[in-house]
């Protein structure tokens, strides 16, 4: 008896033993797969600029899908002990997040603090479910979820979840909550040289993006971004740079990117660096240096964005320094040809093509100048086109205002009138500065108070519209005439006497409106009515058609003058429409014809059918038996 016992407790110690060997073994290979992963990780976000948002390759993910088997094995035959299921929910939640399945790496958080949540990883679940949580864009609940990773100091991930508020507060558009959590993390002595750097660049681009290029200058050459990857060193430095740039620090800002040209891993960009360095040295007047550094880059990479880039810079220059414009059509012709496809190539086009046609305005205008009798209305018109050319397309706004003063001076009303209105829109929205484009507006408005301009002029001003077009006082005086029109047609007619005069009464409104505003569409509609007027009085037929004609030759482009024409044209016309039409009704009727005539010839052509003998039935015969047949059978 006591032997059978001895057996038994070997037997269950042996077994107890495989079944900790069994725990162990998934858990030592889903640890050193996942240290595995972790050194893929770290290799290839040192790799790549966006290190947030780049996937793990299939090698990368195939050891986390493996952990996560190991796991579930693990929690699938350990069920109740606490110690070794807390480890594998952990190692599966951390798989999910580094596969980006935030979702499934939420559950698992939530699930490892439901059942173990005085467990050692806890505060590092705290952290991760609220970064999940705000990849997942579920930014309220991320909020609620990061507070007690904020609430102290003492947490480990403290400064990393005052970096995820900042993210937050960008998410819901406060830069000044996410630059105060950011400060907070510098402000306190207490964070890494890594998380201060990570800080510091990230405050760099909040500052950026508000154009507070000192602070973000600042940032963006602390210490501390040494200690961050290549890949954002390298930014951090370019927009340093750019900060500069931006600061009109033109030489110091091409010598920083001197620097940056100069590392030897940075060599990928070195043609970047060289066409920006170029276009630096130009913005900081050195001209002939800018020059051989952009030829440079013409030459050494050609039929590329970067030499198209760099012929642009070219033509700029020589089309606003030294106004050669036939040297920059070349330029701009070069840079589209380096590479079509490119912004700059794009964009280069559109300055050749500008170039040429103002060239070829300029040539003409100075010819009508020399004309003993110029053209005039070509001379304005080619001197609008050549100012919108200027603006629109060659994005030289001094040049335009020049050629608007040009025709301002020239002393035609109409014409100063358009480019004074024109010289108020490019102080407006081009130029910025409303307070020029205002002291033009109301000049408009007091000098030239019946035009449309001068009301636009006050809609661009934000006043209410008062003044009144020779137009809008015709139609008011239109609709005056026509109400009288209107009364006299309504009147019975057995008050002759009432609507002839009531007609005379619309007839005269009319007439005066006509000979006060003769060149309104109104006033052509009120000498229309009075043709109308006319031929209701057959004694004044003359009157009608010398009406008639004078709408037909005077304003034969308006609906009124086609219809007068109509009118006195008595004869059948036939428009090329109706003839079209009749064309192509005899082509069907032809056609159809032609299908009947084809039927007709095969039933001809077929061979001849035996004809059976009609009969008829003894209902369809019909015997005529009347006294009025011929033959009286009685």
């Amino acid at each position: 008896m006591m032997f059978r016992f001895l057996a038994l407790a070997i037997v269950a110690l042996v077994f107890e033993g495989c079944t900790c060997c069994a725990y162990l073994n998934h858990m030592f290979n889903a640890e050193r797969l996942d240290e595995q992963a972790a050194e893929m990780r770290a290799a290839r976000l040192d790799s790549i600029p966006d290190s947030e948002n780049s996937l793990p390759g299939s090698e990368e993910r195939q050891k986390y899908d493996k952990i996560i088997e190991k796991g579930s094995r693990v929690l699938e035959r350990f069920p109740k002990n606490k110690k070794r299921t807390a480890e594998a929910v952990f190692l599966i939640g951390e798989a999910f997040r580094h596969k980006h399945e935030w979702g499934k790496a939420i559950t698992k958080y939530d699930e490892f603090e439901r059942y173990f949540a005085d467990h050692d990883s806890m505060k590092a679940v705290e952290y991760q479910r609220a970064y999940c949580l705000y990849r997942n864009h579920e930014y309220n609940i991320s909020r609620f979820a990061l507070e007690p990773v904020i609430a102290s100091k003492d947490h480990p991930y403290y400064f990393q979840g005052l970096n995820l508020l900042s993210l937050l507060d960008e998410q819901a558009e406060f830069p000044d909550q996410a630059i105060a959590s950011l400060e907070a993390v510098l402000a306190d002595s207490a964070g890494t040289p890594f998380m201060r750097g990570k800080a510091h660049f990230r405050l760099a681009g909040l500052y950026y993006k508000k154009e507070n290029w000192d602070k973000a200058r600042e940032h963006y050459t602390a210490k501390e971004i040494k200690e961050l990857n290549p890949r954002e060193q390298q930014t951090a430095g370019e927009q340093a740079a750019e900060c500069l740039a931006y600061r009109k620090e033109y030489l110091q800002a091409a010598d920083e990117y001197k620097e940056l040209y100069k590392n030897p891993e940075y060599e990928s960009k070195q043609p970047e660096y060289l066409v920006r360095i170029g276009e630096l040295t130009m913005l900081g007047g050195r001209y002939p240096d800018a020059i051989i550094i952009l030829q440079k880059v013409n030459t050494e990479y050609p039929r590329s964005e970067y030499a198209s880039r760099s012929y642009f810079c070219l033509g700029d220059y020589e089309q606003h320094k030294t106004i050669d414009y036939d040297k920059a059509v070349v330029y701009y012709d070069s840079s589209f040809i380096s590479r079509t496809i490119s912004k700059w190539g794009q964009e280069a086009r559109e300055r050749r093509d500008a170039l040429k046609r103002l060239i070829a305005m300029r040539n003409q205008n100075d010819k009508e100048r020399k004309d003993s009798i110029p053209n005039v209305d070509n001379f304005f018109k080619s001197e609008f086109l050549i100012a919108e050319l200027f603006l629109f397309k060659l994005d030289e706004v001094d040049s335009a205002m020049t050629r608007l003063d040009a025709v301002i001076e020239s002393g035609d009303s109409a014409k100063s009138l358009r480019a004074l209105y024109a010289k108020a829109f490019v102080y407006d929205e081009y130029m910025h500065d409303p307070d020029s484009a205002e002291e033009i507006y109301k000049q408009i408005i007091e000098k030239y108070p019946e035009t449309e301009y001068a009301k636009q002029a006050q809609v661009n001003l934000g006043m209410r519209v008062t003044l009144k077009t020779r137009e809008d006082l015709a139609k008011e005086k239109y609709m005056e005439a026509e109400s009288l029109w209107t009364i006299a047609a309504e009147m019975p007619l057995d008050k002759m006497d009432m609507v002839d005069s009531a007609y005379a009464r619309a007839f005269v409104r009319f007439d005066s409106l006509y000979q006060e505003f003769p060149e309104t569409q109104a006033g052509i509609q009120a000498l229309y009515m009075k043709a109308i007027y006319f031929q209701m009085n057959p004694e004044r037929i003359d009157s009608t058609l010398l009406t008639y004609k004078l709408l037909r030759d005077k304003y034969g482009q308006t609906p009124w003058g086609k219809e007068a024409a109509k009118k006195m044209n008595t004869r059948l016309t036939i428009t090329d429409q109706d003839l079209e039409r009749l064309r192509k009704r005899v082509k069907s009727s032809e056609t159809h014809v032609n299908k009947l005539s084809a039927q007709y010839y095969e039933e001809l052509n077929k061979a001849p059918e035996e004809k059976q003998a009609e009969v008829k039935s003894q209902e369809d015969e019909i015997l005529e038996n009347t006294y009025n047949s011929m033959y009286d059978f009685e």
